[in-house]
This record gives structure tokens, C-alpha cells and sequence, in this order.
């Protein structure tokens, strides 16, 4: 399974936020916090990100919370529950343009 990775920092209330959503849908994820992790800073570094938070989800990635992006998740999760099987549709359908948020 692809593994959801949500890089953040205490006190950030959009990784916060996050996280919540992620839990409040079932979603299974890893928190990385880039303050303790110099590996999760270094990743986000390199994903070009300057603000948290930032998930991962095998090549997907985005900053910030993101509530379509993770209802979009859950619904592709709940029907594909092994995301490393995620079709090119699937994939098309989770990066569609969101609404403002």
C-alpha cells in the first residue's frame, strides 16, 4: 500500500487540521515532524515546499490543507482500500482542480 505521509510542525494549526480530517475519514497516514526528523525536513525541502503542511502520497504530493483533496482520497481509498494500485483515472480524479478552499 502507498503510504499517506503528512510532514508538519507542533503548533500548526493546518497540519492540525489535517491530520483531523485524515483520522475523521479512516484514512491511514505517517506524521513526520520536520522540527524532530531532519530526513521529513529534508523531503519537504526538496518537494520545493516552504509551508506545512505537506502530504505525500507515493508521487502525489501537495501543501497545505487540502479538504477536497482528502475527501477525494477517502472516497478512491474506500473502494481501492491498497492505494499502490491507484489507476491513471483514479490519480486524474484526485488531482482535479478543487474549489477554493
Amino acid at each position: 500500500m502507498l503510504e499517506i505521509a503528512v510532514f508538519g510542525k507542533p503548533g500548526c494549526p493546518q497540519c492540525k487540521t489535517t491530520t483531523q480530517h485524515l483520522d475523521k475519514v479512516g484514512l491511514p497516514y505517517r506524521y513526520r515532524d520536520v522540527t524532530e526528523d531532519q530526513s521529513a525536513h529534508d523531503i519537504v525541502t526538496a518537494l520545493g515546499y516552504r509551508g506545512l503542511p505537506v502530504v505525500t502520497v507515493g508521487d502525489l504530493h501537495w501543501s497545505g490543507y487540502r479538504h477536497s483533496r482528502i475527501n477525494r482520497l477517502a472516497e478512491i481509498h474506500s473502494t481501492t482500500p491498497d492505494l499502490a494500485v491507484l489507476e491513471p483515472a483514479a490519480i486524474a480524479y484526485l488531482n482535479a482542480e478543487e474549489p477554493s478552499e
